[in-house]
């Protein structure tokens, strides 16, 4: 082959990557510019951010110089759903960077709340949809000013999205695995038609696609109705945080840019372009044992009112409820589950499948702070399963103990005839923990 035809081929596979990376960026960029432009079309703007993302990134985010970031999530059905533009679903995420924690904190939408200077008293979940209408701010403000009031936690971003995307992003994920603590059997769950479409689930571990894990997240049907539906929420977050975690360890790009993409008519943000890598830095380094949930209850600060014909739920003190931002980050036992443990005594080994090898002693002085007694940590070589799994005896029976171990490392119980251990549980992490 002479020197012209090498310099043609070369040039034709130049010209075919060139044409490639133009249509990937292109298209990366249109997605971002619907997500991350505050839902405001501003193409101009939307370059800069791309160009500055890979130029100028942020070194540093909004809350980070007081040490905790707060994302106000929500979920709302969205075009084509009945009631598509209440807010389903209201948590607040907080990250504490230097500490490498963090925390979700549920708001139940039937939480009735009134707005100072507006002439608005009605469930939180009404508040953006009563707030786009008004003529003095928009509807982001202000929830945000409302949910502030109500947990005492500043807001620094926001991220909303709709119930298409909810499964578009499951699905692209490759679904997630979550325990359910008890079955769900909900003969009433909406088919967004005005119509019925029963759902029933048996409790235990299962692996859930996008349109499954919705039903999970949204049905109501249960002993404690609203509060149970945000458990399950917040156990499908931490499931997907795992999922996150696992495709930026294997660097999927093509994943990423896939969501991007269809999430474009979906997803808003208040969030820059810019601002990505540093998220990135931060949350890549968050465990799942440093990742806790609370909820805005009825045990501690809020009670039953009644209003028209039927029963919500209000705050017994604004002051008292705006402390449960301060204790967000500890994982809170009833004194008498806590006498418990200490009671039960049980003996805990950790062995540390991941890529971090100092992660097995890091664990243990966490759990040693706690009051446990670790017998060993070590390395081993990767297990072939994500997450956490816990391995007992059959004849084990500290049910307090392990309650509070599969709740903290968001963890998979196994139950073995022998353990090759002394300890009671032995703790195994592995890859995507």
């Amino acid at each position: 082959m002479n020197k012209k035809k090498v310099l043609k081929i070369f040039a034709l596979f130049f010209i075919v990557i060139a044409v490639f990376l133009s249509a990937f960026l292109y298209e990366f960029m249109m997605a971002s510019g619907k997500i991350f432009s505050n839902g405001k079309n501003d193409s101009i703007s939307i370059v800069k951010q791309f160009s500055e993302m890979i130029i100028n990134p942020s070194e540093s985010l909004q809350g980070e110089e007081n040490g905790q970031i707060n994302i106000l999530l929500l979920g709302i059905g969205g075009e084509g759903h009945s009631g598509g533009e209440l807010t389903d679903t209201i948590m607040i995420a907080s990250i504490k960077p230097q500490t490498r924690e963090a925390a979700l904190l549920s708001i139940p939408r039937d939480l009735y709340v009134e707005v100072e200077g507006e002439e608005i008293k009605n469930k939180i979940n009404a508040i953006k949809a009563l707030g786009d209408k008004s003529k003095k701010q928009n509807g982001i403000e202000l929830l945000e000013g409302v949910v502030e009031e109500v947990s005492g936690l500043k807001i620094d971003y926001y991220v909303q999205l709709d119930f298409d995307g909810f499964i578009k992003i499951i699905d692209l994920m490759g679904g997630v695995d979550v325990y359910l603590e008890n079955d769900i059997n909900d003969p009433a769950y909406p088919d967004f038609n005005r119509g019925y479409d029963p759902f029933y689930i048996k409790k235990g571990w299962h692996h859930l696609d996008g349109a499954t894990a919705l039903k999970v997240a949204r049905s109501r049907h249960s002993t404690m109705g609203d509060f149970d539906r945000i458990k399950r929420q917040q156990e499908i977050i931490k499931a997907f945080r795992q999922k996150v975690y696992e495709k930026y360890s294997q660097m999927d790009i093509m994943t990423f840019r896939d969501i991007f993409i269809s999430l474009s008519d979906n997803m808003e943000t208040d969030i820059e372009l810019r601002e990505i890598p540093r998220f990135y830095q931060v949350l890549k380094e968050i465990r799942s044992n440093n990742f806790t949930a609370q909820t805005v209850n009825t045990q501690n600060y809020l009670e039953r009112i009644y209003v028209g014909l039927g029963y919500t739920l209000g705050v017994k003190d604004a002051e008292i409820a705006a402390e449960i931002g301060k204790n967000l980050f500890e994982m809170q036992l009833p004194e008498k589950t806590a006498k418990t443990i200490r009671e039960e005594s049980a003996t805990i080994e950790i062995r540390n499948g991941t890529d971090s090898p100092d992660l097995a002693n890091i664990i243990a002085q966490d759990l040693e702070n706690m009051g446990f007694r670790i017998i060993n940590s070590i390395n081993i070589d990767p297990p072939d399963f994500n997450g956490v799994k816990i391995y007992r005896t059959q004849d084990c029976k500290k049910a307090e103990t392990l309650s509070f171990l599969l709740e903290k490392f968001s963890a998979q119980e196994k139950i073995s005839k022998t353990l090759d251990s002394r300890a009671d549980f032995v703790i195994i992490l592995g890859k995507g923990f």
